[in-house]
């Protein structure tokens, strides 16, 4: 590098430290102390300490410093999955890339910080094979991320939210190609170090996206803390729930044997469904804490045509004021699912439906096999989803009913993205709206 080149990115190295200490400090006098903004404000610290450390590293040329930056560049790689893994999995609480990345910066950290103590270490440190194990360890981990963001703007209908994550993307790919200029310079390859600069530009991209879109994050943020508290109360009701149940089963089971001689098949057909209903609540407990907790999906092979005729039949037991017209293709193929859980999300259908159309309602279910998916529709002569509405119906709390939490549609997302499936909605002319779920054979 030649001394122009030099000054410039030792200098490079103190602008990205200053604008990070800026960011860092409105983000602590300015946001809220949330998971979002704490991982944001320890990306900041992880580029102080970084460049901060070049920074010395080049005007005092003590070799202190060099090992002090490298804590701060081992550590972004997870601090950057983390963040994207909240960001596009809002309803979770981490990917399964998290742990293992801060795993492995931690590592590497822990390892630069050792170096100045013991020699076996610091050979280590200061040769090749410490940059060789850090894009061996952490590459993939920063490649899972992109891919994480890629698909979370394939998959999102909002202009808003693919424009966040647009930003992210953006950021991301500055700090991984730049970065990897200065490890690649280390092994000796001719190239550029960028990493100052690239640090420079991606640390405003990150902060205007983050500020742009303030209020989501903030609304984000809000959701986050929310889930939380409820995961906590829903532990709790679901144990004092839990409790009747057991006993409401066992009674209904003892009353069983006892009617048993009678034979009548009415009986039989209705202590089973008491039986039935009453482990799907069972599931529905345990499924409760889905936002924080992935969902407990056992998949067997199962028919959905059968699985929504009991629905419907359940339906009609508890008299919802629907007209239902079931249109159910023979040619249906049988899946692996979980029958519980499905059957949950063809109930809230036709509770949604239910609501929506009120007294003189009518709704058609129908399935169809459209290679590669099974397809099922739920069509209903209601009032609609009303316009700008129709990208949040799945968002957790939002809902367009004078009664209800808006989890229904939300659990319904989730429990059939767990099967690998998808759900479209689109209002029908004149009136109406269609709920489609696709599942894979």
């Amino acid at each position: 590098m030649n001394q122009i080149a030099f000054t410039i990115d030792t200098y490079l190295a103190l602008l990205v430290v200053i604008v990070n200490f800026i960011f860092a400090i409105l983000i602590m006098t300015r946001s809220s102390r949330s998971i979002i903004y704490t991982i944001f404000f320890f990306i900041c610290v992880s580029n102080i300490f970084w460049n901060f450390g070049d920074f010395m590293f080049y005007v005092s040329e003590s070799r202190s410093w060099f090992y002090f930056s490298l804590i701060g560049s081992s550590m972004l790689p997870a601090l950057m999955v983390h963040w994207i893994s909240i960001l596009v999995t809002p309803e979770q609480k981490s990917s399964s890339f998290v742990i293992p990345a801060y795993l492995f910066s931690g590592l590497l950290a822990i390892s630069s910080l050792l170096a100045k103590f013991h020699a076996g270490i610091q050979w280590f440190v200061d040769s090749a094979y410490w940059n060789i194990v850090y894009l061996i360890l952490l590459g993939p981990f920063l490649l899972a991320g992109i891919v994480m963001i890629f698909t979370g703007i394939n998959r999102t209908t909002s202009q808003d939210e693919k424009s966040r994550l647009r930003y992210i993307l953006i950021a991301v790919l500055i700090g991984v190609f730049t970065g990897l200029t200065d490890l690649v310079q280390l092994l000796n390859i001719p190239v550029p170090p960028l990493g100052h600069l690239g640090c420079l530009v991606y640390s405003f991209v990150l902060a205007g996206g983050v500020y742009k879109h303030r209020a989501y994050y903030d609304i984000l943020a809000q959701m986050r803390m929310k889930l939380e508290i409820l995961n906590e109360i829903s532990a709790g009701i679901a144990h004092e729930i839990r409790n009747p149940l057991s006993s409401i089963k066992g009674a209904a089971k003892l009353l069983s044997a006892r009617l048993h001689k009678r034979s009548d098949p009415e009986d039989v057909e209705y202590f089973t469904i008491i039986s039935d209903e009453i482990d799907r609540l069972n599931t529905i407990l345990t499924n409760y804490q889905f936002f924080t907790k992935p969902l407990k999906i056992e998949k067997d092979l199962v028919s959905m045509n059968e699985i929504i005729q009991k629905t419907v039949k359940l339906t009609e037991i508890g008299i919802l004021p629907i007209k239902i017209q079931m249109d159910l293709s023979e040619d249906m193929l049988k899946i692996k699912a979980d029958a519980v859980s499905m059957k949950q999300v063809f109930l809230n259908m036709i509770k949604n439906a239910a609501d929506s159309c009120g007294p003189d309602g009518e709704l058609i279910i129908k399935t169809e096999y459209i290679r590669p998916w099974v397809k099922i529709s739920f069509s209903d002569n209601g009032t609609g989803i009303p316009a700008g509405s129709q990208n949040r119906i799945f968002e957790p709390f939002f809902t367009t009913k004078t009664k209800g939490m808006g989890m229904g549609l939300a659990i319904c997302q989730q429990i059939v993205q767990s099967h690998g499936g998808r759900i479209e909605v689109n209002n029908i002319l004149p009136k109406g709206v269609r709920f489609s779920i696709l599942l894979p054979v």
